[in-house]
Order: structure tokens, then sequence, then C-alpha cells
């Protein structure tokens, strides 16, 4: 008698699988990341290595790039090494897949779904339970509102026993608040259940839908005609990824040093690991759309005699001291994204060395470039702004690359003092930044305004008088310079006028009409300044 064995074999199912289905067959590739340009919303990965291919057809697959890289944006390159193998590039195209993972075990899903039907049990009990002490809270209550109507008429008729009284509320009202504190602990314990079953649901929703994450390879099929490696060079455009400038300046025993670093946002999809970083302020993204036409009605009206002004603020630029001051940013109007200030030129900066960036959307700060220079500090009292006086530092810009428009954290030999701003400076040019406010002198500023109208020539001339108190509490002399504004006219309907007779010494007065004093302001000492100046209106302007 003969027995035969028969033996199966069962596959296990994979424990990774791909939607769709991915060719698995194709070789796999290696092709490290070397650079990443960056831009102002978006950033261009570029990828070379080396690949040792043969005589035929090449199926390469380059895994685990960024998913969301746009297929327009890739560009695939084969460069022959001087070994003499060459090869061409037959096709290049971007392929996603879901990878999903292996479920997890059964039982735990169970012990998941037997615990909820747990916690649902327990809250539908407290729930009861909260209802019905409620409930028998309300009747002892109900109970001692009626005995207390029911005391005025016993009373009346001689029929009340106040320890019988006392004894009878004492017992009713220790009754109702151990219902309601037995209510109030019941929800508590529910509102500690609802916490426990979303916390449950959670994990049995994790359990129930398998680990997916999105996947993208770049297949390319390459075309070799002798045996040996071929260099290749792979370049795409990729969203989420930004960077925008900031500086750090320090002042430190009279050098002001500036560091520029380069705040960089990427969720990709791909780490950056070792890569060398170019910022750029190339705008790709903005297109040119000519603009609507439209019909333009003319017509014939009559003249206005009046003449309307009106007073309005323009901002100076100092961050560059030897900038025009049509360089000036205006102020947004609106909430916006800021963009990349380059002066009107495009810029292109490097990484000082290379680095690494996660794709986990949290900023990285990328050093740019340093450089110091010997500073020219000073204490700057603006009153109408601010009543105090500010430590100021002028620097020469000695780097190679400029300084781009952006926050400033500012340090001094005690530590971090504060930020600020800077708008775009030029290599070689001049800057200034604020340190903050000197504790030891203290401003005050007042100003008088009357106005009268010249019976002869019907000018109405309207005279300011600014008066600047200033004190020092240190025990150092203090220099200290001072500036005030005089409004400049655009037009001769309106005239400005300093009088200097009843204007503290000879300020000088520059083409945006800030006057400045340079004064010393001595130990515990005190310093008063007069400004007086005269705006005259021509007879018919209104609006002011």
């Amino acid at each position: 008698m003969t027995t035969t064995t028969t033996t199966t074999t069962t596959t296990a199912p994979a424990l990774v699988l791909f939607h769709p289905a991915v060719d698995e067959t194709r070789l796999k590739v290696e092709l490290p990341i070397v650079r990443v340009t960056l831009l102002e919303d978006r950033a261009q990965v570029l990828r070379q290595g080396t690949i040792n291919a043969v005589v035929g057809k090449n199926r390469l697959a380059l895994w685990e790039v960024a998913p969301v890289l746009q297929d327009v944006s890739l560009r695939v390159e084969l460069k022959t090494l001087h070994n003499g193998s060459s090869a061409r590039l037959e096709d290049a195209r971007v392929r996603r897949a879901m990878r999903v993972g292996h479920r997890e075990k059964p039982e735990a899903a169970a012990a998941l779904e037997r615990r909820l039907e747990e916690v649902a049990r327990r809250h539908s009990e407290l729930v009861d339970d909260a209802e019905r002490s409620q409930q028998r809270a309300a009747v002892v209550g109900d109970m001692m509102q009626k005995a207390m109507a029911e005391l005025p008429e016993d009373a009346a008729w001689s029929l009340g026993d106040p320890a019988a009284w006392k004894q009878t509320f004492e017992a009713l009202s220790q009754k109702s608040r151990g219902l309601l504190h037995e209510a109030q602990h019941t929800r508590l314990e529910i509102e500690d259940l609802r916490a426990q079953a979303q916390f449950t649901a959670n994990a049995r929703a994790l359990i129930d839908r398998p680990d997916q994450s999105m996947l993208a390879m770049i297949e390319i099929d390459v075309l070799g005609s002798t045996d040996g490696p071929i260099d290749v060079v792979v370049e795409y455009t990729v969203p989420n990824a930004l960077w925008r400038p900031t500086h750090e300046a320090a002042l430190h025993d009279g050098v002001l040093t500036l560091s520029s670093r380069a705040a960089v946002w990427q969720n990709t999809g791909e780490d950056w690991r070792n890569v060398e970083l170019v910022f750029s302020t190339a705008r790709s993204s903005l297109g040119h759309e000519p603009p609507k036409l439209a019909d333009d009605r003319l017509s014939v009206q009559k003249k206005d005699n009046r003449v309307v002004v009106e007073t309005r603020e323009v901002s100076v630029s100092n961050a560059g001291l030897g900038r025009s001051n049509a360089g000036a940013a205006p102020k947004p109007t609106g909430v916006e994204l800021p963009g990349v200030d380059d002066g009107g030129d495009i810029q292109t900066l490097k990484s000082l060395h290379k680095v690494s960036v996660p794709s986990d959307g949290r900023p990285a700060f990328v050093p740019v470039s340093s450089f110091s220079s010997t500073a020219e500090t000073s204490l700057v009292v603006m009153a109408e702004v601010d009543d105090k006086a500010f430590l100021k530092a002028i620097g020469t810009h000695k780097g190679k690359d400029p300084v781009l428009a952006g926050p400033v954290e500012l340090v001094r030999e005690s530590g971090f003092v504060g930020t600020t701003r800077t708008l775009f400076v030029a290599p070689g040019e001049r800057y200034q930044l604020g340190f903050g406010p000197d504790d030891d002198v203290r401003v005050q500023r007042t100003i008088e305004t009357k106005e009268v109208v010249d019976d002869v020539d019907k000018w109405r001339r309207r005279t300011h008088t600014v008066a600047l108190y200033l004190s020092n509490l240190g025990g150092d002399e203090k220099q200290v310079q001072i500036v005030e504004r005089l409004p400049v006219s655009e037009i001769e309907q309106v005239k400005v006028t300093l009088v200097a007779d009843k204007t503290s010494g000879a300020p000088k007065i520059d083409v945006d009409g800030l006057l400045s004093w340079n004064m010393a302001l001595p130990p515990r000492g005190r310093l008063r300044l007069g400004l007086v100046y005269v705006t005259a209106f021509a007879p018919g302007v209104t609006g002011v």
C-alpha cells in the first residue's frame, strides 16, 4: 500500500500593494537631489546621477519623487561620459500610485468594538441616572417651596413649631444638595465617557482604513547603443515650496554685522537632503494680460474756479541712504502675502553650504551672506512719532550680494532687543537701522495752531508753534539729533514758510521738509526747542 502526501503551498498576500498597479520589473535607479532653486511660490528640483546602461532598451524607474510635481515641467537629459558609451532617451513620464499597507489584526478591531459597546452602554446608564437625580432634586425643591408658602398661614393661626420647621428645612436642603451634587458628578462622568468614545472611535477608524500614501515615480526609457555608464539629469518643478529673506543685525563695540538668511518652507512630499539651495527672485508665475478696452466719453463742462487741496503722508525710504525717495515701497492697502523686493532686477542668492530641508511644512533658516562694517551711532528723537530717543546705527554694505527687503532681528551686547524691517540695500550703499530707545532720555512735544485771514490779500495764514522739551536722567552727556517735519507744498496756492527768528537755533532742512538739530544734552539736564512755521492758503482754496 502506497501513501501519497500532497503538500499545498499558500502564497501570502503582499504586505504592500499599489493602486493602480505599477510595473515593478523596471530597474530602480538612485538619482539624488543635488540642487534646488527656490522661487517665490515654487521650487525647481535638479537630480543627477550615473546609471550603467546596456545595449538595447533600459527600462528605469526613479522612485520617491514629489507626488505634486508638475508633469509638464519634467525634463530628462542624458550626458555621455568620456568612455565612449552612448544612449538615447526614448520616453520619460510621471506615474503615481496609492500605496496600501496590510490590514491590522482582526482581534484588535474586535476589542475596540467591544470597548465602544461598553462605553455606549455606560453612557446610556449615566444619562438615565442624571435625569432621575435632576427630577428628584426638582421634587425636593418643589416640596421646599410649598412648605415655605404654608409658613405664614401656620404662624397666623399660632400653629408653628420653629424647631420642627428648622429640622424639616435642613433635611430637605441636605437632600437637595446631595441630589444636585450627584447629578453634577454624573454629568462630568458623561463628558469623560464622550471623550473616551471619540478616542476609541478614531482608533477603530484607523484600523478600518488601510494605511495609504501617494507615491510618485519617474519612468525613463533609454535605448543604449553600447554598454557603460551614462550620466542622467532630471529636472522638474514642484509647488508647496517658497522662501523669504530675513536678517539679523548685531551691534557690538561699534561694529555692525548684518547676516542674511533665507526662511524656507516646503511640503512637497520629498526631503531635500544635503543639497545646494539657490534662492531666486524670478517671478515665472506672473502672467500679463492685455488691458480691456472701453470707450472714453468726452464732454464739455464749465471750469471750476475753486482749488481743493488735501494733506497726504509720503513715505521716505531710509534703508539705503543713497537711494532716491521714489524707491520707497507704498504701504499695502490689504492683507496679502508679501513678495520679495529685488530692486527691479532678478537676484540669485546661494546658501553658504549644503543643507537639508525636510518635507514637513516647518520653517528652516539657511544662511546666505554676512558682512561687518564700522557703525556710526547716534540718538535720534522724532517726537511727532514717539516720545523717546532711539539709537540709530549707520553702516556700509560691504557684501557682494544685495540685502533684500525683509524683517531684521536686532541684537546688542545684552542680547535680543527687538525687530524691525529693512528695504532693498545695494552693495556699497549706506544703510541705517534703529536699535531701540534710550531709557535715560525723556521727550515731550506740544503744538499750538492759530489761523487768521489777511484783510488785504484775503489769504488764510495758519501759524503752527511746536515746543519740544527734552530731559536727560542719566549721568552722561547725550548727543541727540532732533528731527521735526515741515509740510512741503506742491502747488503755488499753498505756501509754507519757516519763521526763522522764532525757531530755536539754525536747523538743517532737506528736500523732504525734515528739519534736524544736533544738540548736546548735559547730564541730568534739560533742553527746550521751539519751531514756528506758517502755512498760507490762497483765496478759494478748500479741503484743509
